[in-house]
């Protein structure tokens, strides 16, 4: 797990080196566009790959049922179900 995170933070501290080098300086670029949908595309991709790691590894599937849920009915004399509760264990 340790390498696929030190792979993904090379990785993006490599992008972030180009995209700032690439880019121009202030006093000959009066239109800063250009930096800002890089910085926009870099942090999306820092973005999924740190989401991209963070997944857990194992899980236990869910287990659900619908219980009735019975209320006391005077009308009938007896237990009615008046619905259902979904249980998940």
């Amino acid at each position: 797990m340790f390498r696929k995170f030190a792979i993904a933070a090379v990785t993006v501290a490599t992008m972030a080196t180009a995209a700032v080098t690439i880019t121009p300086n202030e006093a000959h670029a009066k239109n800063r566009g250009g930096a800002i949908a890089a910085g926009a595309i870099i942090g999306l991709a820092a973005g999924a790959i740190i989401a991209s790691q963070a997944q857990p590894r194992y899980y236990q599937p869910v287990r659900c049922q619908k219980r009735p849920v019975t209320r006391w009915s005077r009308y009938y004399g007896r237990y009615v179900v008046v619905g259902y509760q979904r249980v998940c264990y």
